[in-house]
C-alpha cells in the first residue's frame, strides 16, 4: 500500500497578524502593503481583512546577490 499523498494544511486565507508574524514585521507594515496597493487583500465584513497566500507570495522576491566581478 502506498503513503497517503501529501495534504497542504495552510489556510487559502491569512490574516494581517498571522503575516505579520510569518515576515517577521508590524501589522502596520501588513496594512501600509495593502493601501499602497502594494499587497491585495479583501474585506470579510466590516472589519476582517484577508488575504490570499498565493497574493502574498507573489509580492516576495529574492534579494539579488553580488554580482560576478564586484567587490
Amino acid at each position: 500500500m502506498s503513503a497517503p499523498a501529501r495534504i497542504d494544511v495552510r489556510p487559502e486565507f491569512v490574516s494581517v497578524a498571522e503575516i505579520a508574524e510569518e515576515l517577521q514585521v508590524t501589522d502596520r507594515f501588513v496594512r501600509k502593503l495593502i493601501a499602497d496597493g502594494e499587497l491585495q487583500a479583501v474585506r470579510v465584513g466590516r472589519r476582517l481583512v484577508r488575504v490570499r497566500r498565493g497574493d502574498l507570495e507573489a509580492i516576495l522576491r529574492p534579494v539579488a546577490g553580488p554580482r560576478p566581478g564586484c567587490r
